[in-house]
């Protein structure tokens, strides 16, 4: 009994967790709202010892999903401020201490990028953003866009297409294909594993990424100038934490008239 009582205080105290958090990050750009979901638990639980009449020892955390929903675009000067309409993430990797890239592929919907002073195009968390040659290859590289091309013009503007196609020009020269972002896409993105910071890494789960260009079939367009807000409704996150407390003081009261009784009778 005594477990069971604190199996439910512990799972309400998980909720109240995921649901502050998801109020935290409310205006977190591209933040992806996490739920958590329950199992009930029975002692020795199998289909021979459950019977009609047993009662169940208690419920345990099940697992955390993030809710895939594309939150509203907002609109932000620039034109490294991007959003994805539509299914896919950017993908980006923490470089390693040496300044190496490592082999670890990040994902994420937060398209705040900007270039560093070597003009490597990197995310609002400093990872450096893949893509492709943006003439036809498939390998995935890092985006560099010069301040200062072979010909020692100085960058006078950048435009970024609807499918990733970045194009650099410099002084009265004609555009550049600088590269084309990447998008990645997964058969259960609910299942990614969180990074935090707004980033995500593959996992069994989530199944292998499948990598494409902005606009093609079953990937989303590349809107520029706008950002991803988060998708949490603080409405109904207040909701769910008011119900999770009440769960909590709930399981609260029980334990204390729990322990009333077992006092009184061992005295």
């Amino acid at each position: 009994m005594f477990g069971t009582i604190l199996s439910g205080m512990s799972t309400s105290m998980f909720e109240i967790s995921v649901v502050s958090n998801n109020v935290a990050n409310a205006s977190t750009t591209a933040f992806r709202k996490s739920s958590a979901s329950f199992s009930d638990l029975y002692s020795g639980a199998s289909a021979e010892t459950v019977s009609r009449t047993s009662t169940g020892v208690g419920s345990i955390v099940e697992q955390t999903r993030q809710n895939t929903k594309q939150g509203a675009l907002m609109e932000r000067d620039g034109v490294l401020n991007m959003a994805l309409a539509g299914s896919g993430m950017f993908v980006t990797t923490t470089p390693n201490s040496d300044g190496t890239l490592s082999e670890a592929l990040n994902f994420t919907r937060d398209g705040e990028f900007a270039l560093d002073e070597s003009g490597v195009l990197r995310s609002s968390t400093n990872d450096i953003v893949y893509g492709f040659d943006g003439i036809g290859g498939t390998t995935l590289q890092k985006i560099v866009i010069p301040f200062v091309n072979e010909t020692d013009t100085k960058l006078t503007s950048i435009e970024v297409g609807s499918d990733g196609l970045i194009e650099a020009t410099y002084g009265e020269q004609g555009p550049k294909v600088a590269g084309q972002l990447a998008v990645a896409t997964f058969a259960n993105a609910s299942s990614l594993q969180q990074l935090g910071l707004g980033s995500f890494q593959a996992s069994q789960a989530s199944g292998a990424p499948s990598f494409g260009i902005a606009g093609s079939e079953g990937f989303g367009s590349v809107q520029v100038g706008k950002l991803e807000a988060s998708n949490v409704n603080l409405t109904t996150e207040l909701t769910s934490l008011i119900r999770a407390q009440q769960q909590f003081s709930g399981s609260s009261r029980i334990l204390q008239a729990y322990s009333d009784m077992i006092e009184k009778l061992t005295r």
